[in-house]
């Protein structure tokens, strides 16, 4: 009977042991599991955050390039208004230039004809000095305004080149 008894203290410290070592690989498995399952969600999370910051810098990027886009725009429109706005003054500029230059080429034909007109009434009129101060008057006024007028237009044409 001893020897029953020893076998069988012997399975029981045997079924005991497995028993035991049964409880430990569960535990040692189910720990696997745990730490395996948070490994997975934190990867996940990460990878989450990760798409999630790819997309909302996508987004922003993208609105990024719609308001570049738009002021782009609203520059050239600009441009193209100060643009217009100097070809419009250019263009009045060398109006007022050409109107200068015929206005001073009449100016100098006047003169040249009074020039010719004293030349000859000065051999034919000897006593009447009245005649002779108003053509030099009319020739003082005359050249008076052709100085002017190159004084003009040498304003225009530092205008003309300052554009």
């Amino acid at each position: 009977m001893q020897e029953k008894d020893l076998a069988h203290k012997q399975i029981n410290e045997n079924q005991q042991e497995k028993h035991s070592m049964t409880k430990a690989m569960n535990k040692k498995r189910d720990r696997i599991i745990k730490t395996a399952l948070i490994s997975a969600m934190v990867i996940l999370l990460w990878v989450g955050i990760v798409y999630g910051g790819f997309y909302y810098g996508g987004i922003y990027l993208q609105e990024m390039e719609e308001r570049l886009a738009n002021q782009i725009e609203e520059i050239s429109v600009e441009n193209k208004q100060i643009e217009a706005m100097i070809t419009g003054t250019m263009q009045a500029v060398q109006n007022e230039l050409r109107q200068t230059n015929h206005e001073i080429l009449q100016i100098q034909s006047e003169l040249n004809l009074i020039q010719e007109e004293l030349a000859l009434t000065g051999e034919t009129i000897t006593g009447t000095d009245q005649t002779r101060l108003r053509l030099q008057e009319r020739m003082s006024e005359l050249d008076n305004q052709l100085a002017s007028l190159r004084t003009q237009l040498k304003k225009l044409e530092e205008a003309v080149r300052a554009f």
